[in-house]
């Protein structure tokens, strides 16, 4: 196993390519044991900064709770002069997407954006290791256009949240 890296030895290493983002988050957050949403943020430099931030007890699908989530998470990240956030979207499932991981991703995007606080990246930590959820994949729906999934009504159906 691996040792989880320091953040003495983080600082020195800027994530400025999408391998370094998911190799740290490999590292830090590693394969899923339960469910739960990460939030790690980067300074102007894209230093990781020395805040990660676990958020468990989450319904199937983001409510419209989410955005007063991006927008507690964005102030209370004020202070470090935080300037954008990785979003690991932990699930104890396969390596396929699910809708729920759709949803969760496209909701926390657009309360970030409203925030102000833009998204870096978002991965999905599952079962076997840590997967890229390309913004091209949770930006838009199937027609092409943004829809508006988990942003306007809350929901409490249960959905299949394992990804195959």
């Amino acid at each position: 196993m691996a040792m989880k890296p320091h953040y003495d030895d983080t600082v020195t290493q800027p994530l400025t390519s999408d391998n370094l983002i998911e190799a740290r988050v490999s590292a830090l957050v590693g394969r899923a044991c339960r469910r739960q949403i990460w939030f790690l943020f980067l300074d102007s430099e894209n230093i990781q900064l020395p805040l990660i931030m676990p958020v468990a007890d989450l319904p199937a699908l983001p409510d419209a709770a989410v955005t007063r989530l991006a927008d507690n998470v964005a102030f209370g990240v004020g202070h470090l002069n935080a300037r954008a956030v990785i979003i690991v979207l932990e699930r104890y499932a396969g390596t396929q997407f699910s809708t729920a991981d759709t949803a969760w991703a496209r909701a926390l995007d657009k309360g970030f954006a409203a925030a102000g606080l833009p998204v870096r990246a978002v991965l999905v930590s599952h079962s076997r290791g840590v997967r890229w959820f390309a913004a091209d994949d949770y930006r838009w729906d199937s027609t092409g256009t943004a829809d508006k999934i988990g942003t306007d009504k809350t929901s409490t159906d249960k959905i299949n949240t394992d990804g195959d």
